[in-house]
């Protein structure tokens, strides 16, 4: 099979496609040859070496693919071959195949192709967490979604939308604000607006995946008894090759969380690394339970998936290079 491989830590070219033995399909997998991969923050922090949980180099990145089954395992009973489906798995996703826990995957919602069901398992799954399990998002909540144009922020402006909230998206250039706007957000702003437009203190959820200083400036906007949910430090790869001394002046601009100061300002903060989610049993179910209830979603009508761009796998560097630009939006997908 082929599959983009990081044989060294650093920029967008050190992603290499390459010739790999198939997988060996364990009783409770299922083989999938791949149509499309999505391309995630979590790839690029890989890449440049700054995930501590990735896989020691050489690896091949990816957490979600769509495709075709062409093998079950005999204790497989749900899939058989033939299922176009979809599926997160823990690294491997940029391949033309992929052996996975029968667990992780589901049968694509009718109407979506493989490039958009492709962009849905670690958005959707991720907004879920987010929203519905921690944040516990309520009709009439106002939400604060930084991200609003990316992939995660696409599908939590849907979600919250969806459950009733007031939704107000943060996006990078006002060329984005027409998209969010679309999804359901009432309000959208750009970085350089929002601070001397939106007043503090005044969100019940703020979705924060930059990390740094930005997580700072985004609690003074969390209301008495809001809640904030912290998933990820896109601030660390702000340029495309890897820099310690940045992420660490990054770590050091988090703001500090103790017991007794969230208790004083009636505050709630939570983490999410969906990547953990793949060590525990019960994990792996909430995991499951995320999933299917974004495909509900998609089966209803309520969501779309929002496709910034396609590459083929030997562009896998050139899809990085446009995730980490922050220019474009939706999701990258790779074609395979």
């Amino acid at each position: 099979m082929k599959a983009v491989q990081v044989s060294r830590f650093g920029g967008p070219e050190v992603l290499r496609v390459v010739d790999l033995p198939s997988p060996s399909l364990s009783p409770d997998a299922v083989r999938i040859r791949v149509a499309a991969a999505g391309v995630n923050f979590a790839d690029i922090q890989m890449r440049m070496g700054l995930y501590p949980e990735a896989p020691p180099v050489p690896f091949v990145p990816g957490y979600e693919i769509a495709g075709t089954i062409t093998e079950a395992g005999p204790a497989v009973i749900s899939l058989k071959p033939g299922n176009r489906v979809l599926s997160l798995c823990r690294f491997g996703g940029y391949a033309t195949e992929v052996v996975l826990p029968a667990a992780f995957v589901r049968k694509i919602p009718a109407g979506l192709t493989d490039v958009e069901a492709a962009a849905v398992p670690v958005a959707f799954t991720t907004a879920w967490i987010l929203l519905m399990d921690m944040a516990r998002v309520r009709p009439g909540d106002r939400v604060l979604v930084p991200g609003a144009a990316g992939g995660v922020g696409t599908a939590a402006v849907q979600m919250a939308h969806g459950a009733g909230a007031d939704v107000v998206g943060l996006v990078g250039s006002s060329a984005k604000k027409e998209l969010v706007l679309s999804l359901g957000a009432r309000e959208v702003f750009t970085y350089a607006e929002w601070s001397s437009t939106l007043r503090p203190a005044s969100f019940d959820i703020i979705l924060e995946p930059r990390g740094g200083r930005d997580a700072r400036r985004s609690l003074a906007f969390l209301a008495p008894a809001g809640r904030m949910v912290c998933y990820g430090v896109s601030s660390f790869v702000r340029g495309f090759r890897r820099s310690i001394p940045r992420a660490a002046l990054s770590l050091l601009g988090m703001p500090i969380f103790t017991p007794i100061g969230l208790a004083m300002a009636n505050r709630g903060v939570f983490g999410l690394n969906i990547l953990k989610y793949f060590d525990a049993g019960t994990g792996i179910l909430q995991l499951g339970t995320a999933l299917d209830g974004a495909i509900k979603g998609f089966e209803k009508g309520r969501y779309r998936a929002i496709v910034g761009k396609t590459w083929g796998l030997e562009e896998a560097g050139e899809a990085h290079r446009r995730l980490q630009s922050r220019e474009g939006t939706g999701k990258q997908i790779l074609l395979e």
